[in-house]
């Protein structure tokens, strides 16, 4: 119940303000762009799967970074950080309500992103099948997780500023993970996750290949998923150790 309330809490806080309406309006503007751009070109699906889903997969570091920024300088100036490590609860519930609601506004704008494409194609009386966008959504979601731990921690600790810089850093990675360069070590980058598994979740679902093809990326995704649940587990953990252990002070300060 605490954790529903604080959740309900931060919804409160942030309804009214561009912290909200950034997550609703940037999925809107992005697929108003991608509808724009699919209208005037004769694409499959697979292309047009890649076009829309690549991008995202790309900017999420740098989204993610600024919102955890955003986020964490609205609790700094609204009582210097004691509305989560001073409240009168058990002093996680508050972190991971945060958590959970940032994770949360990430994939309502994902989706919604994806929901927005496929009625744009709807009303164009256009075909395009739903169900691979969903699991590239679902993957892209899932993998930004560890980084939603990673920037709120950067944030907390040196600002938004520092976290926007290592947002612009984790684009470029994750831009470079997506090409050939990364083919050896994307299991090890969670920059990588997001545009690699979205990736292959695409090609599994709109390519013809091979049956040993196909073998090989079905088992990429099972590890790649084993990979992202273990680390997951593992920062929440580590994650839960430090803010226990944080009094709300940044480390510049």
């Amino acid at each position: 119940m605490h954790l529903l309330r604080c959740l309900y809490a931060d919804v409160l806080k942030t309804k009214r303000t561009a912290f909200m309406w950034v997550h609703l309006l940037a999925p809107l503007l992005y697929s108003a762009v991608c509808l724009l751009y699919f209208h005037v070109r004769e694409l499959d699906g697979a292309h047009i799967y890649e076009l829309f889903m690549t991008p995202l997969a790309i900017a999420l570091p740098f989204v993610v970074a600024l919102v955890c920024g955003l986020s964490v300088s609205q609790e700094e100036r609204a009582g210097h950080f004691q509305n989560i490590v001073g409240a009168p609860l058990p002093k996680l519930i508050p972190y991971f309500s945060k958590m959970i609601f940032l994770i949360l506004l990430n994939g309502v704008s994902i989706f919604l992103a994806i929901g927005l494409l496929s009625l744009g194609f709807l009303l164009s009386n256009a075909e395009l099948p739903l169900l691979p966008f969903l699991i590239g959504g679902a993957w892209l979601v899932a993998t930004s997780v560890v980084l939603y731990f990673f920037y709120f921690f950067v944030s907390c600790l040196f600002g938004i500023g520092a976290s926007a810089l290592f947002g612009v850093a984790g684009l470029l990675m994750t831009a470079l993970m997506g090409t050939g360069l990364g083919d050896a070590w994307w299991k090890y980058n969670p920059w990588a996750w997001g545009t690699r598994l979205s990736g292959y979740a695409g090609i599994v679902e709109f390519e013809q290949m091979e049956p040993v093809f196909l073998s090989f990326l079905q088992q990429e995704l099972r590890t790649g998923f084993m990979i992202v649940a273990s680390v997951i587990l593992f920062v929440t953990v580590i994650s839960s150790i430090w803010f226990y252990r944080w009094e709300g002070k940044k480390a510049l300060e």
